[in-house]
């Protein structure tokens, strides 16, 4: 079951001040904050065109990275059909207290909350959890950010299927930078994320494989798209390549400025969460 609503925050204290990835090294205390505001304020208008219910968590001072709503928690759906959620444990230390906000976001709509082992060393959800709705399949990336040991647990309280996959590009920190999947046929990979046998389980499984070049992914985040429907795509402007390939696909795309937020490590997926 494909989840219709979609929670995102306010980049109201959205700054680089650390380099918690390879993204943020050469860009601390550069970016403009008013443009970060407006781009953010575009995604949201664009899920509201979408018909999507956009539900807001509070931003709080000292947590810079809270817009970016995927990775402090892996909401889903057990085997009885309840709403649950597996909380992060994040690895950098200036987003370790971004989790108990979110906490208190779910006891409020009533989910069954899950914390990540203490034997885990981190957890970065949705960052790595990447998720086939229409096939009930996870996606769990490991390797970073995520402890692979997460998707054992992860399998036992969800009772899903989950697919392993260990990164290799240490500049594609996180499984949403280098793998999306857009519907039940098609995904997009940067190739140079994964070995051999990782591609050819892509093979297996999907029949449509849009390769992003590798310039224009760590520039423009291509990966980092996001397809709500299997049918709109919304993904960073400026891909050219991207664009002309999932247009010939069938599919829409929906072009937006996210700039500002790429200087820190994230784009379109990134900066917001699905859930029920």
């Amino acid at each position: 079951m494909i989840p219709n609503k979609i929670l995102m925050c306010k980049p109201e204290y959205f700054d680089i001040s650390y380099a918690g990835n390879d993204f943020m090294k050469n860009n601390i205390n550069k970016f403009n904050k008013v443009d970060a505001l407006n781009q953010w304020l575009e995604l949201k208008k664009i899920y509201e065109k979408l018909k999507f219910e956009v539900h807001l968590i509070e931003p709080v001072d000292g947590l810079p990275d809270m817009v970016f709503t995927a990775n402090q928690s892996f909401p889903f759906k057990n085997t009885e059909g309840k709403n649950c959620v597996l909380l992060s444990k994040m690895k950098n230390h200036q987003r370790v207290d971004e989790v108990k906000y979110f906490e208190k976001f779910y006891k409020e709509l009533g989910y069954i909350i899950y914390y990540t082992p203490e034997d885990i060393d981190y957890f970065e959800s949705m960052g790595d959890c990447i998720v086939d709705y229409e096939r009930d399949i996870i996606f769990g990336g490991y390797g970073y950010r995520t402890d692979e040991k997460i998707y054992d647990y992860l399998k036992e309280i969800s009772g899903k299927k989950i697919v392993k996959i260990k990164l290799q590009n240490s500049m594609l920190y996180h499984l949403d930078t280098c793998f999306s999947i857009i519907n039940r046929d098609t995904i997009v990979i940067d190739e140079s994320a994964f070995d051999d046998d990782t591609l050819k389980l892509f093979k297996t499984l999907y029949t449509k494989i849009i390769y992003a070049e590798k310039e224009e992914n760590e520039k423009n985040f291509v990966c980092n798209n996001h397809s709500p429907d299997g049918k709109n795509v919304i993904v960073q402007r400026g891909s050219e390549k991207f664009k002309s390939d999932a247009i010939i696909l069938g599919l829409n795309i929906i072009e937006t400025d996210t700039s500002e937020f790429i200087k820190s490590g994230g784009s379109v997926f990134c900066m917001k969460l699905m859930f029920y």
